[in-house]
């Protein structure tokens, strides 16, 4: 049984609440607000599809299974933590900050550009593209990397992107066209055009 006290509070979200686990602050255990969640559904199909291929891919945050805590079953996952030991901030976060703060704009687009290589690299299927959960990692004072931390899999009833590498391909460029677009609304004002064009080739 793993005890969760109000000081281990992490946060809110639609479908669940988040808490650092108490002996390991490298470890998360997620409390879902109901007892079934079709997004956790979703991303558990898509881990166990995966199998040891997990292991490698770097955007996935480890998952651990799941736990009995003070507050209900839980679900423990790597919690997403920068080098220095307090907790990764969220892509968004990165863009206002640097809209206030253009000098670290260079640093922003290249974790940008790491990430288009990456994903297409993995693939992961999305369900969304909402910057808010894509956590950016420092490992070290000077590097960066993307974590993905939810709205991961494909509700289909046959999903072929889980296992072949047309279907996977096919629908990341579909999702890193939507991000694109939703990233050149709204950050129009930090971002060149001709970067944002780089960005979106693919």
């Amino acid at each position: 049984m793993i005890n969760l006290t109000d000081d281990l509070y992490l946060g809110t979200g639609m479908h669940k609440t988040v808490y650092v686990h108490p002996t390991d602050a490298h470890l998360c255990v997620k409390i879902l607000h109901a007892a079934y969640d079709e997004d956790l559904e979703r991303e558990l199909r898509y881990r166990k599809a995966l199998g040891k291929r997990a292991d490698s891919m770097t955007l996935l945050t480890k998952y651990f299974g799941e736990v009995e805590t003070s507050r209900g079953k839980g679900y423990l996952f790597e919690r997403v933590v920068d080098y220095d030991g307090n907790s990764s901030r969220d892509m968004i976060n990165f863009f206002e900050q640097t809209i206030k703060d253009k000098k670290n704009l260079p640093a922003v687009e290249k974790i940008l550009l790491d990430f288009k290589r990456v994903y297409f690299e993995e693939k992961i299927p999305l369900a969304g593209i909402d910057a808010s959960n894509y956590l950016v990692q420092k490992i070290s004072p000077s590097e960066c990397r993307v974590r993905i931390i939810d709205n991961i899999g494909t509700s289909a009833f046959i999903p072929l992107a889980y296992y072949f590498d047309f279907f996977a391909t096919k629908r990341a460029r579909k999702y890193w066209r939507m991000f694109m677009k939703d990233v050149g609304e709204r950050y129009r004002i930090l971002f060149s055009e001709e970067f944002l064009r780089k960005l979106a080739e693919i």
